[in-house]
Formats: C-alpha cells, sequence, structure tokens
C-alpha cells in the first residue's frame, strides 16, 4: 500500500512459481511499487512501470533459468481517492475483485490485459476501470490459490457464493471466516498459497481499514498485516 496525492493506491500479485525466484520476483516487485507509486499520474503508467522493473528483473536474473521467459506476475492495482465514492482498477492477468455493497456481493470486472513481466509484448494495452465505492463498501482481493482451492471431490472454493454469509462482517472478521473456511473446505491443506485482503471504505477522508492472510499451502496463516 501506498499513500500518495489525496489518494491510497494498493498492489496485490501473484508470481508464477515458488522457490527463491518466486520470493526475488515478488520482493523486487514490491519495492518498485513503492517507489514508482508516487512517481505516476495514472494506474495504467504505473502498470506499464511495474511491468518493465519485472522485465529488468527476469533479464538480470532469471536470464539462465530455462523457463526464464514463462516467468510472469499477476496483478491488481487500486487507487482510492481520499474523497469521493469510486475506486479505480487496473487489471494485469489477475482475478478480479469482489464488491460488497449494500448486502450484495458481485465481481468487478475490467478491461482484461497481460500480466507483468511479459517482455515480449511490444505495447501496453492496459487501461483503468473506475466503479462506486461508497462509505460501508468492502472490496476483497485475493489471489488464484483461493479460488482454485479444490474439496476432496474435486469441487472449486466457492469464494463469491461464500461471501455472501458474511457481508455485514467487518474487514478483520470477514478475512478470518474466509480462511476458516477456505481450510474447512480443502480438509485442512492448500496445494498452493493463497492471499486474501479485505478493505472497507469508511466515512472519513483518509480513513480506510484493511484486513489480509497470507496462508501457506500447510494450511498456517504466513503473514499478516492491519492498518487504520
Amino acid at each position: 500500500m501506498a499513500r500518495t496525492g489525496g489518494l491510497t493506491r494498493v498492489l496485490i500479485g501473484d508470481v508464477r512459481g515458488k522457490g527463491l525466484n518466486a520470493v526475488g520476483e515478488a520482493a523486487a516487485l514490491m519495492g518498485a511499487f513503492q517507489e514508482a507509486a508516487h512517481q505516476h499520474a495514472t494506474l495504467p503508467a504505473l502498470a506499464g512501470a511495474l511491468d518493465r522493473s519485472a522485465c529488468r528483473y527476469s533479464t538480470q536474473f532469471l536470464g539462465v533459468d530455462d523457463e526464464a521467459e514463462e516467468h510472469f506476475i499477476t496483478a491488481l492495482l487500486l487507487e482510492i481517492p481520499d474523497h469521493g465514492c469510486v475506486a479505480r482498477l487496473t487489471h494485469c492477468g489477475h482475478p478480479p475483485p469482489l464488491l460488497i455493497s449494500r448486502g450484495q456481493v458481485r465481481s468487478v470486472r475490467s478491461p482484461p490485459a497481460p500480466p507483468l513481466g511479459m517482455c515480449v509484448l511490444t505495447r501496453d494495452v492496459r487501461t483503468s476501470h473506475t466503479f462506486p465505492f461508497g462509505a460501508g463498501d468492502t472490496l476483497l482481493m485475493y489471489t488464484d490459490g483461493l479460488v482454485e482451492a479444490r474439496d476432496s471431490s474435486g469441487a472449486f472454493y466457492p469464494l463469491e457464493e461464500r461471501l455472501a454469509l458474511w457481508v455485514r462482517c467487518h474487514p478483520d472478521t470477514l478475512v478470518e471466516c474466509v480462511q476458516r473456511d477456505l481450510l474447512a473446505h480443502t480438509g485442512g491443506a492448500l496445494r498452493d498459497d493463497a492471499a486474501i485482503l479485505a478493505i472497507r471504505r469508511t466515512a472519513m477522508a483518509h480513513a480506510a481499514h484493511l484486513g489480509s492472510e497470507l496462508v501457506g499451502s500447510d494450511g498456517r496463516p504466513m503473514a499478516e498485516l492491519k492498518h487504520r
């Protein structure tokens, strides 16, 4: 998360693969975001800067990897102005977030665009999508490890359906409910890491509440962030 010029910018991403290469790519992306978030006026421009950074990292550090050309990072960039009742989103090949508003859950779709680090692309096709985000609304951002988790019969975790049960929950409670329900769905074992980030707009300017959880493939929380 980064604060700049009367707005808050948020990044969630998912690096393809595992191991030290994935850890290095994730750390490089977060560092690039914290710097570039203050330098670009629009989310598409910020996404372009992050894409170039990911490509530089891939060329410099992954060039000897036989699968270097297959390294990429799916991401969502979110921008929440302090004033007004909207937010903006730029999609980089990542699962769309879910919006809880007035007791209803819906997917926030935006024009699709390639993930970050696809260095073979010659032009940037990313855009931003503005959607209503008023006081009391909650936005849930997540990685595909959440919605691709399966139960013993092979059924995927029905995130949107389950969120309807917790539309009035505080973001912290919402994240905890999703985590417990996800582990119950999978029998306590995940095949992939999963990250969840819940953001609620409050009635006060400059204020929001975030609840997030990173869950490892062993089912245990990896990290936790609380921000007021």
